[in-house]
């Protein structure tokens, strides 16, 4: 997809010092022809002071972090350009994604110290006659109202920057500053916008956006995605790496969450279809608990189960609020595209639902729903913390629906994991976790004893795994447990909940006794 940088940008922040007034002549150009002797050599000495702090240039700068705070999908149902504007055949130029976040950045122009800076990138969908259309992305730096004041020359930007130094009590009545200033940033931003943007490819998805599927949806996006939280799930692959144990979460980041949502597109999982027609078979009685509530999809992946209770609302309400909770950004645009219905208000949330839930999702009424056996990916603990962490975030008139897997044939339900599309999925995360495919072998494995299904790496040979400056060290033999899929008792769900302060409300099984779903409330 074609990118363009915009000639636009041009913003900068305050300078700190606290040891002694240092002049906002330090982000000048050396080259200014107007320049004093006596300017020049200030500028000289702010440069040796620069140097002495670590910083080159000028216009030298360091990111500390940056996050993405949230994600709107605009609809590329194109307008046509008011007429005084009009050549033949153009489109008026479409914003079809805006991602906002922050970036901290320290260095001679943004603030020896490092501080927060907004920025907001556009993706706009373009056409220069019918039928050939082109993308670009649209990157600036944000004021403190979050305005693109590039476009007005980069006033507020620059008068923030002066309140800032002020309060410093440095000195910013130096001629010329302003507009000498504002060049030096223009010298930093491409890099800087370069590294937003590799991120923004990297966690986004922009390219759902211009999917067909999606073209003309609308809907938005909460995210927590950023550089910290990175860092951490990093810790944590290296955690389980050494512990030979994983969170399933790694499944769902990166291209893992497409490899999963062709498995539930695929006829081999037919566990999905148990659950699903488990739903309906039972909507009427379900349709009594999810009435004027929002439906909360935790692990939306598709949105296959919530439609059904989405549907069922729209016979009785007019417009109703889904709110898909999942760790990727590209499986709430695939739950935006299930539904495709403008009485549907989407309002995603992009974060990791087995850390602290409470005080970050509606308050108003709400069923939560955690369907496709997640309750299960994982030991008891991590199974009973979920609970746990699900129940703080519920108010005595909120629900929770889930759906687990029943105990039955291990043998056969094994079936529904070793085939070629599981393998694949498995694999996926296995190679992405630094295994080379030829040093592994996947084993699909029954534990009767504790009702899993186990999904286990075995080690062919000697190898080190390198994951940044950590090496994890493996011997022929060795081998790791990637995933546990529990299967439950009928009763065992009541015990977990009863643990968790919860209580079964409502309770279904199929003929078969494969599936339960349940409705459950706080005690």
């Amino acid at each position: 997809m074609p990118e363009k940088i915009p000639q636009f940008v041009q913003q900068e922040k305050p300078i700190k010092d606290k040891k002694e007034n240092f002049s906002y002549w330090a982000i000048l150009e050396s080259g200014d022809k107007g320049a004093s002797i006596g300017e020049i050599n200030q500028r000289k000495k702010a440069l040796e002071r620069i140097q002495t702090q670590g910083w080159e240039n000028f216009e030298d700068f360091e990111i500390h972090g940056i996050t993405i705070d949230s994600i709107a999908k605009g609809s590329r149902e194109r307008k046509t350009w008011p007429e005084h504007y009009s050549i033949s055949g153009l489109s008026e130029p479409k914003k079809i994604e805006t991602m906002d976040g922050q970036i901290d950045l320290s260095g001679p122009v943004f603030g020896i110290s490092p501080q927060k800076y907004n920025w907001q990138a556009i993706l706009e969908e373009e056409s220069l006659k019918p039928g050939h259309t082109f993308f670009t992305l649209q990157l600036a730096l944000l004021d403190e109202k979050k305005d693109w004041a590039t476009r007005s020359n980069g006033e507020e930007i620059i008068r923030q920057i002066e309140k800032n130094i002020k309060k410093q009590g440095l000195d910013v009545n130096f001629p010329h500053a302003r507009s000498l200033g504002q060049a030096a940033l223009r010298r930093a931003l491409p890099e800087i916008f370069k590294e937003i943007k590799k991120y923004i490819w990297e966690k986004c998805y922009p390219q759902a956006a211009i999917d067909p599927n999606v073209a003309n949806l609308e809907f938005k996006m909460d995210t927590e995605i950023s550089q910290e939280i990175d860092e951490i799930t990093e810790e944590q692959i290296i955690a389980g790496l050494k512990n030979h144990q994983f969170d399933e979460k790694i499944f769902y980041q990166g291209e893992g969450a497409e490899k999963y949502l062709q498995i539930l597109r695929g006829q081999e999982y037919k566990l999905a279809n148990v659950e699903l027609l488990l739903i309906r078979e039972n909507i009427k009685e379900l349709s009594q608990e999810v009435a004027d509530k929002t439906i909360v999809d935790l692990g939306a992946a598709n949105a296959l189960k919530a439609a059904p209770l989405l549907e069922k609302q729209l016979e009785s309400q007019d417009q109703v609020d889904y709110v898909p909770v999942d760790i990727n950004p590209a499986m709430v645009f695939a739950a935006a595209a299930e539904i495709n219905n403008p009485q549907v208000n989407i309002q995603g949330k992009i974060i990791d639902f087995s850390q602290p839930l409470k005080d970050k999702l509606p308050a108003s009424p709400k069923m939560m729903c955690l369907m496709g056996s997640t309750l299960g990916n994982g030991d008891q603990s991590w199974q009973q913390e979920l609970l746990a962490n699900i129940a703080k975030a519920m108010n005595k008139q909120d629900g929770l629906m889930i759906g687990i897997n029943l105990k039955t044939d291990l043998q056969e339900t094994l079936a529904n994991y070793d085939n070629p599309q599981g393998r694949e999925f498995v694999m996926t995360t296995v190679k992405n976790l630094g295994f080379s495919e030829d040093k592994v072998e996947l084993e699909m494995a029954v534990d009767e004893k504790n009702n899993q299904i186990q999904q286990i790496v075995h080690i062919k040979e000697d190898l080190t795994i390198k994951r940044g400056e950590q090496e994890i060290s493996y011997k022929k033999g060795e081998k790791l447990t990637i995933l546990i899929s529990q299967k439950y008792e009928v009763g065992e769900l009541e015990k977990l909940a009863n643990n968790a302060g919860l209580a079964i409300k409502k309770s279904f099984l199929d003929s078969k006794k494969q599936w339960e779903l349940a409705v459950l409330q706080k005690k």
